[in-house]
């Protein structure tokens, strides 16, 4: 007896809503960045001002609001600045993320190796 997964491809071609507010605040922050690296501050304004409109409401003390705060004060070179290290923190969360997956393999074929009878020599 066969058993179907998934849907029919209409449902499988749509995205939901969810999907499509993740897109455009993907699309707002890189259109934030851009405008704030190329010294557009009425850009940038309008860039975060899209992104305030499909996020609500955005914590003040966080990264984002902090760079809201500057636009709305016209420092342009203040946002800027924030930007450039809350880049900078996402990046080092990436890397961190990746060593952490890529250990957690080698130790598990390790243990694979090590569980069929196998030894490992770990020096070169």
């Amino acid at each position: 007896m066969g058993m179907r997964v998934g849907g029919n491809n209409a449902a499988w071609a749509s995205q939901g809503p969810g999907v499509n507010n993740w897109q455009q605040r993907q699309q707002g922050m890189k259109d934030l960045m851009s405008t704030l690296a190329s010294g557009d501050l009425a850009g940038a304004q309008k860039a975060f001002a899209s992104i305030a409109g499909n996020k609500g409401q955005i914590d003040s003390n966080s990264p984002l609001g902090k760079i809201g705060a500057a636009l709305q004060n016209n420092d342009l070179a203040g946002a800027e600045k924030i930007a450039q290290a809350m880049q900078a923190s996402r990046n080092t969360a990436v890397v961190k993320a990746q060593a952490n997956t890529q250990s957690s393999q080698t130790s598990s074929v390790l243990s694979m190796i090590r569980g069929q009878g196998g030894q490992v020599n770990l020096t070169a």
